[in-house]
């Protein structure tokens, strides 16, 4: 697998197989990253970051390969934004019921106090509320990203040369010398 040509190099075309590894490995590092969130500090979130570059190169390319402009990456990264967002919802009281307590919380002193008190205590119990969360994290970060990479995973290659370059063959194409 050239890490170089699936993470980094925003032109070409990418077969589903190859897209489908490459995707393991992003979902993988962010995995690490949720989880280091949670046990070192919550600032640890900010790398996730590091990773747009990545998807947009990953999803880029194979929307070429499906004959669609990179751009249709966005529709996919909101997808993943709010498939994330309503599992969350949906499996915080479930899974990680303390965390849920705390959000509820949180949101009564909103309600009670206003915004800036509501945000100091967030702030006071970020590193708590990452920690009882992260099963709920990891868990519908999973989910949206299953769901989201088969979707793109499920384009039909087109079969023929476009702007974008050959057809793939199954195969991560190898870069030019």
């Amino acid at each position: 697998m050239d890490f170089r040509f699936l993470f980094l190099e925003p032109q070409g075309r990418l077969a589903p197989r190859p897209f489908a590894r490459g995707l393991a490995v992003l979902t993988g590092a962010f995995m690490l990253i949720t989880v280091l969130t949670a046990v070192v500090s919550p600032r640890l979130g900010i790398l996730q970051y590091t990773l747009m570059f990545p998807y947009i190169c990953l999803f880029g390319k194979r929307l070429h390969d499906a004959g669609h402009s990179a751009w249709l990456w966005l529709a996919f990264l909101s997808a993943f934004g709010f498939v994330n967002m309503f599992l969350s919802a949906v499996l915080l009281p479930r899974l990680s019921p303390q965390a849920f307590t705390i959000q509820e919380e949180i949101q009564k002193l909103m309600q009670a106090d206003g915004f800036s008190a509501a945000f100091e205590a967030l702030a006071e119990q970020a590193p708590e509320y990452a920690r009882l969360s992260a099963v709920t994290t990891v868990a519908s970060l999973l989910v949206a990203s299953a769901l989201v990479g088969f979707t793109a995973y499920s384009m039909r290659s087109d079969p023929k040369p476009n702007r974008h370059g050959p057809p793939t063959t199954g195969a991560a194409p190898r870069p030019s010398a």
